[in-house]
């Protein structure tokens, strides 16, 4: 991988982590009609909630709130962006593709938006765990919804 590919993907991954847009604070009075679920890291400071908003089979809006790393905090924040708007099935394909990526196994990259820029997050074992956590919380709020 190129220096340049190298410094795309860091800049992808802070602004997320400095700027995320679906970010909020615990007591944000939006979360009332949400489905809500958390994930936390036994092995770090990661300690994600997820806020999952769903209509008629539709995602219409997700946030999360928190404490994370870089990578927990933009990986969450990208994806709480990629399943907004989609039917519950297509989030469940994206985060099952997202995972499968992390955990290194066969994925669709084409399908994964910025959430490319992880790709080689399964090489760092001490920092899966932090892609995964923010993902989960997302995933475990869907499947309240469907309860």
């Amino acid at each position: 991988m190129s220096s340049k590919e190298l410094d795309i993907r860091r800049e992808i991954i802070l602004d997320h982590y400095e700027h995320p847009s679906t970010k909020i604070e615990e007591n944000d009075k939006l979360i009332k009609n949400y489905k809500i679920a958390s994930r936390d890291s036994p092995s770090c400071i990661d300690n994600l909630t997820a806020y999952v908003l769903i209509s008629k089979n539709k995602i219409k809006d997700v946030k999360f709130s928190g404490i994370g790393c870089a990578i927990a905090t933009s990986s969450t924040d990208i994806m709480a962006n990629l399943v907004k708007n989609k039917n519950i099935n297509e989030a469940h394909k994206l985060i099952d593709n997202y995972l499968a990526m992390i955990d290194g196994k066969k994925y669709n990259k084409q399908k994964l938006g910025e959430l490319y820029v992880f790709e080689n997050l399964n090489k760092q074992l001490n920092r899966i765990k932090c892609g995964k956590v923010g993902i989960q919380a997302i995933q475990a709020a869907i499947v309240k919804n469907e309860k």
